[in-house]
């Protein structure tokens, strides 16, 4: 959809994923009644989906930390019809989105970045970055399950280890305040002061957007698209946009939509 829509305009696209991987994701471990064994299924990654879009991407990069993954993925597609157009990068996706934020024109540009991390490896400094090109959307895989209510006990303590991985993802926005409520209890040796934990996933990924709010110039959608197995999602889908231009939201609202059309609730994911 979004190339269809600025197929017949002036801009070149990119298409950046941030942790690529291998091309293909493992989804489940399903019985073969007919072979009487455990079948590994697995579907299309984002990398392989993006390479196949008609009409493609002018341009695509591809980063993943992991070299095995990186070069498992250039082999995978070497020789699609659109691997002229592919760059594979080996090395930290903050890093290397933070640098093709500053390094590139994006006057006669738009791209689309993905972001779906494993868990809190996402810096608030990258965001702000693809942010600042007003060029680039963004769908962000927010680990709000994993990485954020994870990290705070029942009791409402922060283990002094996992502070900074939240810090790192939330930047300056006080997450402690929207996460943590202040409670007061007295015993014979006076009042002391504790925390509650009042977060839940749902609302650390509504913060998020908040905070996605605040950078994003075009808008954030919403709409949260729950994804994860478990009694509490462990993922939220996010979608932010940098162009405030009309078309742009436009275009914008009907990708939204179409994503929130194509979620599988069942089974937690994009279909």
């Amino acid at each position: 959809m979004y190339q269809r829509a600025l197929s017949n305009t002036a801009f070149r696209t990119l298409y950046i994923d941030g942790f690529a991987g291998t091309g293909e994701v493992p989804l489940a471990e399903i019985k073969d009644d007919l072979l009487d064994e455990e079948v590994r299924t697995v579907i299309a990654g984002s990398a392989d989906r993006a390479l196949k879009v008609d009409p493609p991407f002018g341009r695509y990069i591809f980063i993943d930390k992991r070299k095995d993954c990186i070069e498992a993925l250039k082999a995978k597609f070497d020789d699609s019809q659109n691997a002229e157009r592919a760059a594979y990068v080996v090395g930290d996706a903050n890093e290397q989105i933070q640098g093709i934020c500053r390094a590139e024109q994006w006057r006669s540009q738009r791209g689309v970045v993905l972001l779906d991390p494993f868990g809190s490896q996402v810096h608030w400094e990258t965001i702000e970055a693809i942010a600042a090109t007003e060029a680039l959307d963004l769908w962000y895989l927010f680990p709000a399950g994993l990485s954020v209510f994870r990290q705070i006990s029942s009791d409402g303590k922060v283990d002094p280890t996992h502070a900074p991985s939240l810090t790192r993802m939330y930047g300056p926005n006080k997450w402690q305040s929207a996460f943590l409520k202040p409670s007061t209890q007295g015993d014979l040796f006076g009042d002391t002061v504790s925390h509650e934990k009042v977060v839940t996933p749902e609302s650390a990924a509504q913060f998020m957007i908040e905070c996605l709010r605040s950078v994003f110039k075009g808008g954030v959608m919403d709409e949260m698209i729950p994804l994860g197995k478990h009694a509490y999602p462990s993922y939220y889908l996010l979608f932010a946009w940098g162009n405030a231009s009309p078309k742009a939201t436009a275009l914008a609202n009907r990708l939204s939509k179409a994503a929130l059309k194509a979620t599988d609730r069942k089974y937690g994911r994009i279909v």
